[in-house]
């Protein structure tokens, strides 16, 4: 059988990741994006909160087999500024997709890309899909809103769903508003001369699970195909590391003599000290284990800020 996917939030940082990576494994992909993105002729712009457009996405893309459901608020500190903003996205969009899919096309199988942010703060470690649901912030609880009612779905009313919980995650593409990226990219244009020597931080004590995105995405497509319904899955390295030793990391790969400090712009009101999860049911489930190394991900961010503002840099 073909295998043809839907995927929203296509324009996105995993959703672009995604929707090649289908594509280099034989899938037929069907792209949404969103309405700003409305020059990528090939996609359909589709404002998840609209009822009727969201309709109409499902029945441009009847012939999909699976759906991944990425289009999201995702940043942090934009959620805490517009909850109003983030639940109708996050949570109202997730509805309405889902209830496309029931009316148009039952038969597709829909991924939903939920967040570990759910979990809140551990109450042990590593964190599995059994803790408590404790979300600490606007973001997190409308993807713990969202997450709810899909298990309701699939668990009461027999939908094919299935629920991934990926942790951190960066690489090359992801927006400067991240902390990773923020990092190379201050170091890539110090370096190229376009600012003073000086990176500009949050709390850098905080240890974080991070992933490659292309690891994440490859999770995806195996949750599609081999996940069970109703379940989630945790999509995590099983370690943590501190964002302080990724800046050294970075910083260790350049020339320029840069000195560190503390913005207090970039602090968070609630920031976890050390979450790190468990993959042990998805590697289960469909064998996937990471494949990128923490510190090949950082070299890879860095690599691709270099190249975007030409910037001379030590070999990697």
């Amino acid at each position: 059988m073909s295998k043809v996917a839907l995927v929203t939030g296509a324009s996105g940082f995993a959703g672009s990741y995604l929707s090649e990576y289908l594509k280099s494994q034989g899938w037929d992909v069907r792209r949404a994006v969103n309405p700003d993105a409305a020059e990528d002729v090939d996609a359909f712009p589709c404002d998840i909160t609209d009822a009727d457009r969201v309709r109409r996405l499902v029945k441009w893309a009847c012939d999909a087999t699976h759906v991944f459901h990425l289009a999201a608020v995702t940043f942090v500190p934009f959620s805490s500024r517009n909850p109003a903003d983030t639940m109708a996205v996050n949570v109202e969009g997730t509805i309405l997709l889902a209830s496309a899919l029931r009316e148009v096309n039952a038969a597709a199988r829909m991924v939903f890309v939920g967040s570990a942010a759910v979990y809140g703060i551990p109450e042990s470690l590593p964190i599995t899909e059994s803790h408590r649901i404790s979300p600490r912030e606007p973001y997190a609880i409308s993807k713990a809103a969202a997450d709810a009612y899909c298990e309701y779905l699939s668990r009461g009313e027999n939908v094919d769903i299935v629920r991934a919980r990926p942790f951190n995650h960066s690489g090359p593409g992801q927006p400067e508003t991240f902390v990773l990226s923020s990092f190379a990219k201050q170091i890539a244009d110090i370096e190229a001369g376009r600012a003073e020597p000086v990176i500009h931080v949050g709390n850098i004590d905080t240890a974080r699970d991070f992933l490659h995105v292309s690891d994440v995405v490859r999770a995806y497509e195996l949750l599609a195909l081999k996940g069970v319904v109703g379940e989630a899955y945790n999509i995590c390295s099983g370690r943590a590391h501190t964002v302080r030793d990724a800046l050294d990391m970075l910083l260790g790969q350049s020339k320029a003599s840069i000195s560190v400090r503390v913005d207090p712009d970039r602090l968070r009101a609630v920031d976890i000290p050390v979450v790190y999860g468990s993959h042990e049911r998805l590697t289960q489930c469909t064998g996937w284990t990471p494949s990128v190394t923490f510190e090949e991900m950082l070299m890879d961010l860095l690599a691709y800020w270099r190249r975007e503002g030409c910037a001379p840099g030590k070999a990697l």
